[in-house]
């Protein structure tokens, strides 16, 4: 120990900066004056560093198991400078600086900790990375498994001992990102990938020929082909397979770095990235020299020439650049012999040069230009997701690249934004193509909220960042603060005065100099409890609860804001504290709401509520674009990643699971747009996530009941209690999550909530328990706050929603509605009253026939398990399901509605017979005439139901006695569907058939039927051998049928030749009425001769019971029974042919002949036909006489 305390005494300042002719090796410069003062005051820092370890004692101390002695000096020295100094301010202090500790500083000012070489390297994902199904992200914890430890060499270059440096790395993955709509997400899983890569390729020796010289660093990394980069080119690669890389670095941060792989990444390859891990891993292995400069001053005139031409000679291709610079350097006036020494790129930065990590701003910018205008829309989203990750990591590290690395991202989207919205109003014609900028610009708004928040930046550093939001903010195309706004055709948002960026520069007029607030941030770097200051009666009771703890009443986005700023750069313990006094503060006023809401339940008529009490509703806190609820959440979950003593990491765990209860239970309105609605469930989601992650103790439980019971009686504050308002939010998915968690504790408290969260307020709005008024309890987006620092005004009014146009997640609603509804029904199965209650509440509430039908199916599966029997309860709400569908479907109809209905009476049929008959004798409520005579009739009359049921024959007669009664009724209701089907249904019960017959005869007589059908019914009726009632009602059809002159082809002239024939087979009345039906209904001079012939032809060979009505012989068309339509057919021939020769063309008179042809034909039927028709001739070419090739035509063919 005497030893060592000598050696520490021996090293004085002086000898570091000693008196010797400085000879410098850059480019001289004297603007630095602000970095010589900065400089001046770490030089000052050494020899204050080094007083104090003189003072105190070298006590030994215990590392890893093992007694050892701290650093030398000269090693904390030199890390301390090599961290904060340029090397040129190091010089020009130091006439001379000694070999030893130019090594020392120059061995430390690498950066030492991998976190930094994660945090830069590239982000590279697998073919697979951009489906949405395995993007799922990672949590810290997984993350912090995965890090590699940050090993350092706190030894001379030649030593093999390494120490971690675990405490720099405490909270660094604590910290989670922002995804689309809320979702939260750790580290990038590309970066990981990148860094690993690079890892392995350090670990098993892929780095070659490591060489440190000065501030630069090289190496050669060799890689497989089957690892290689897709798309990259193996030409770039020498013959070895090997890649070229080069790093330059200076106070611990690598400045610049390039390889020969060209894989145009923003950040650092895996190539980058394996020759800075195997640097910081193995030191010992990489050879370190002094700057080249240092080197060319020990050489001699004759090593200096030839160094110089060894290199020409190996690298020939900087022959002219030599010779340019031998000729400027005999040059007196040239400008190298003006300016004083020569540039080294191995000697480090100067004084002026940045201090920052190697960011370049070309490639950034196209990086995210490419990114913007790539045609897949979710691998752009999740690599700007990616940057933005990387922003919040550097914000945290306190990386002054966080910020510049934001601003270009920005940038990019601002003029992406101008592009798209140009070519929308350009191209008014084609839709508007979908935006990825869009679920950007909410975290973008945050980002910069804690970029401007930061308490640690300077008011000119502030200004600066104010002045670039409002030159963004002033442009036409920043998206407005609401998030969405209804698009027009052109694309164009209205305009409402405010940007998504408003919020950032409102924060530029936040201060930090309140002073509660500094005693709130200032309390928590105390090491214990006992040692925090009480807050006495002295107090006002505004700032401090009861209990003395401090409270922080401010627009809660907005204090929120100062959490999430405080938590991303580094200033964990003071982000708790706020956090914990903006809970208490929520707390205090929720629970003062609800004392007072009871007090007035106790002490008025409960039936009749003051409408005072009633809050001023907002659109609430979940899915505010600042996400104050999950800054709340994440930063009091993520104290116990801290370690400190001073921390209750069990009270912060359970105030923010309190307080996330309290605030998603809160009673809050539709916002406006669709993109706001859905950041809004996206968030709830996330937050359900969150909260199903936590594993519950007993005080959680305890609170668990304690929100639930208040939430429940709450009163008009909470979204369960009651009155609610018109527009209020429906609480589906938490009310899911409270019944599922406390289910196994308090089952009657379970099913409350449950309930009472079934309603959409949206849908019962004329129910009682609703709010009295629309607008006077409503108020407008960003004015809810009423504390102090009223801060993120929205100026945005509420308007009375529309439902359909306004709401735009109904979808997404009842779809969770349904989900709740699932859940309650299967938990209350064995219950009887209590599934009533969970049914009437379905029955009640639910709108959509699809989620009923839905829940229908759950029932039955939950009834029917594949052990065991049957559980008529369940069955019995299943059908009930199933009858509640076909209610709310039976007028409207869908394309499930077959579907809805074969369901019903599966259900009827597990159940029995008594189901069956209930639905049949209330189908008229349930089924369409058809439906019930079709799909209804016969699956319930099926052999495989009866067999099914075990049916007795009493039981079947009466099961299809009263389907043949719902047939009839059917029918009656509609015959023109049903007649025919009720017939075939009711063949085998002779009086069903009978009444269903006179059902279709007095539909015919009332024309409720048309003849086709009627034709249909009496066909179907001679196939039964019924041809007298056949005849019956084919006659009707026939009294209903009309054949106009020109109608040759009718439909029905199958059906009518049919009759004839039937007629003609019944006897001499049946065709008489015919004739008589025919010569007054058909106009149509072929029909009328077809009909004819029919008859002429000779009777019916099916049936020669009547051949005595007509004799042996056919009938003659010139006989009494037939003349009458003879004549009537000859009379429409002889207009027909007047009718034709009116507008006849040349091109039709061949089919005027032929037709003439068959009018002859039946002219000749009558007895004086031949003369008749000569008549009729004669008279053609008299009064046709101008058409002489047609009558020419026909004095051909007819004489």
């Amino acid at each position: 120990m005497k030893r060592l305390h000598r050696e520490i005494s021996g090293l004085s300042v002086g000898e570091v900066h000693c008196e010797v002719p400085s000879k410098s090796r850059r480019c001289s410069n004297d603007s630095f004056g602000r970095h010589r003062n900065e400089n001046a005051c770490n030089i000052r820092r050494f020899a204050v560093l080094k007083k104090s370890i003189l003072q105190h004692k070298c006590v030994p101390v215990t590392m890893g198991g093992r007694r050892c002695c701290p650093e030398r000096l000269m090693d904390l020295a030199s890390k301390v400078c090599a961290e904060t100094l340029p090397f040129q301010h190091v010089e020009e202090q130091c006439s001379r600086v000694p070999a030893p500790v130019m090594q020392k500083f120059i061995f430390w000012s690498f950066p030492r900790q991998e976190s930094d070489i994660r945090r830069y390297s590239a982000l590279t994902y697998d073919s697979t990375a951009y489906s949405a199904s395995n993007t799922s992200p990672m949590t810290p914890s997984q993350s912090a498994q995965r890090q590699v430890p940050d090993i350092t060499s706190s030894q001379p270059p030649n030593s093999n001992h390494r120490n971690s440096e675990l405490e720099n790395r405490i909270g660094e993955n604590s910290l989670t990102s922002f995804s689309n709509f809320g979702v939260v997400t750790s580290e990038v899983e590309g970066q990981e990938l990148t860094f690993e890569q690079g890892t392995a390729m350090a670990e098993t020796g892929r780095v070659k020929e490591a060489l440190q010289i000065g501030f630069h660093l090289s190496g050669k990394v060799e890689q497989d082909g089957s690892n290689a980069t897709p798309g990259q080119s193996q030409l770039r690669q020498d013959a070895s397979g090997t890649f070229h890389v080069a790093i330059t670095f200076d106070r611990c941060k690598i400045t610049s770095a390039s390889c020969d792989c060209n894989s145009g990444e923003i950040f650092f390859c895996k190539h980058v990235v394996a020759l800075a891990i195997f640097r910081i891993r193995k030191p010992h292995k990489v050879t370190i020299r002094s700057p080249i400069s240092e080197t060319l001053q020990q050489m001699d005139r004759d090593q200096l020439q030839k160094l110089t031409q060894y290199l020409l000679a190996r690298h020939n291709r900087v022959l002219p650049a030599a010779q340019k610079v031998a000729d400027s350097l005999f040059d007196p006036m040239s400008e190298l012999n003006v300016i004083r020494g020569a540039p080294d790129p191995t000697a480090g930065a100067g004084l002026i040069d940045e201090d920052r990590w190697s960011l370049e701003d070309k490639k950034a910018t196209r990086h995210v230009s490419n990114l913007l205008q790539n045609t897949n829309k979710q691998e752009s989203a999740l690599q700007l997701q990616s940057l933005l990750t990387k922003v919040r990591e550097m914000l945290k590290a306190r990386d002054s690249n966080g910020s510049r690395l934001l601003t270009l991202i920005t940038n990019e989207l601002m003029q992406h934004c101008s592009t798209h919205n140009h070519n929308q109003s350009t191209q008014s014609l084609l839709p508007p193509q979908p935006d990825i900028c869009r679920i950007m610009w909410d975290q973008l708004g945050l980002l910069w909220v804690c970029v401007v928040l930061n308490p640690k930046i300077s008011s000119q550093e502030r200004q600066s960042f104010v002045v670039q939001l409002q030159e963004w903010g002033s442009q036409p195309h920043c998206p407005p603060e609401s998030g969405e706004e209804e698009q027009n055709h052109y694309g164009q948002a209205p305009r409402s005065g405010r940007t998504v960026l408003s919020r950032a520069i409102d924060a530029g007029t936040m201060r930090w100099d309140d002073v509660h607030l500094r005693r709130i941030l200032d309390d928590c770097k105390s090491s214990s409890e006992s040692s925090r200051p009480k807050f006495q009666n002295d107090q006002t009771q505004e700032f401090h609860d009861d209990e003395g703890k401090p409270l922080w009443h401010e627009y809660v986005p907005t204090a929120c804001a100062r959490v999430e700023a405080l938590r991303s750069h580094g200033c964990q313990k003071e982000a708790i504290a706020l956090a914990c006094a903006i809970t208490r503060t929520i707390k205090r006023k929720f629970m003062s709401n609800f004392n007072t809401y009871k007090e007035h339940q106790t002490s008025k008529d409960t039936k009749t509520l003051d409408e005072t009490l009633l809050p001023k509703l907002s659109q609430g806190l979940i899915g505010h674009p600042l996400r104050p609820v999950h800054i709340l959440f994440d930063t009091l979950i993520g104290a116990k990643e801290l370690c400190e003593q001073s921390i209750d990491t069990d009270s912060t765990k359970l105030a923010a699971f309190e307080i996330t209860l309290l605030i998603m239970g809160q009673q809050r309105l539709m916002p406006e747009g669709q993109h706001s609605q859905d950041k809004m469930i996206s968030s709830e989601l996330s937050l359900i996530n969150h909260l199903n992650n936590l594993e519950l103790d007993d005080e959680m439980i305890t609170v668990l009941k304690n929100v639930c019971q208040t939430l429940v009686e709450g009163g008009p504050t909470s979204g369960l209690g009651l009155p609610l308002h018109r527009e209020s939010v429906p609480l589906h998915s938490f009310a899911k999550y409270l019944f599922q968690s406390i289910l196994p504790y308090d089952r009657k408290l379970a099913f409350r909530v449950g309930i009472r969260a079934m309603k959409t307020p949206v849908y019962h709005r004329h129910e009682p328990n609703f709010y009295p008024d629309l607008h006077s309890h409503v108020v407008a987006p960003g004015h809810e706050h009423s504390a102090i620092g009223s801060t993120f005004p929205e100026q945005r009014a509420y308007h009375r929603p529309q439902p359909g146009t306004r709401w735009h997640i109904m979808d997404k609603l009842e779809a969770n509605q349904c989900s709740l509804a699932s859940i309650l029904i299967q938990t209350a199965k064995g219950e009887v009253l209590l599934l009533g209650e969970v049914v009437e509440s379905v029955q009640k509430y639910i709108c959509n026939p699809t989620h009923i039908f839905q829940l229908s199916h759950d029932a039955y599966k939950a009834a029917t398990p594949p052990l065991g029997s049957p559980d008529s309860l369940m069955l019995n709400v299943a059908l009930q399901m199933g009858m509640q569908v076909l209610r709310m479907t039976i007028r409207g109809g869908t394309w499930r509605r077959t579907e809805m209905v074969g369901w019903l009476v599966t259900c009827a049929t597990e159940i029995g017979l008594c189901a069956l008959i209930s639905i049949i004798r209330t189908w008229n409520t349930l089924f369409t005439p058809v439906e019930a005579t079709t799909m209804v009739a016969n699956c319930v009359v099926s052999p495989n139901t009866a067999m099914r049921l075990n049916l007795d024959p009493r039981q079947r007669d009466e099961l299809f006695h009263c389907v043949c009664q719902m047939a009839i009724q059917c029918a009656v209701k509609d015959p023109q569907s049903c007649a025919l089907p009720c017939l075939t249904l009711c063949e085998n019960l002779p009086s069903a058939f009978d009444a269903a017959y006179h059902v279709v005869i007095d539909s015919s007589n009332k024309r409720r039927m048309d003849a086709a059908q009627l034709y249909n019914i009496a066909r179907y009726l001679e196939q039964l051998g019924l041809r007298q009632r056949s005849f019956t009602v084919a006659f009707a059809a026939t009294r209903c049928l009309t054949i106009a002159f020109n109608h040759d082809t009718h439909p029905a002239t199958s059906d009518l030749l049919w009759t004839m024939q039937l007629a003609q087979s019944l006897g001499r009345n049946e065709l008489t009425q015919m004739v008589s039906v025919v010569s007054r209904n058909v106009k149509c001079a072929s029909v009328i001769s077809d009909v004819l012939r029919t008859c002429t032809s000779g009777v019916n060979s099916r049936d020669t019971t009547n051949l005595a009505h007509f004799g042996e012989r056919s009938l003659r068309a010139d006989g009494p029974i037939l003349r009458p339509l003879l004549e009537v057919a000859i009379s429409a021939y002889v207009s027909t042919i007047h009718a034709k020769l009116s507008h006849i063309s040349p091109r039709h008179y061949t089919e005027f002949i032929d037709f003439l042809n068959k009018a002859r034909e039946t002219f000749l039927l009558a007895s004086n036909g031949p003369a008749r028709f000569a008549h009729l001739t004669a008279n053609l070419k008299m009064v046709y006489k101008g058409k002489k090739k047609l009558l020419n035509l026909v004095a051909h063919r007819f004489g």
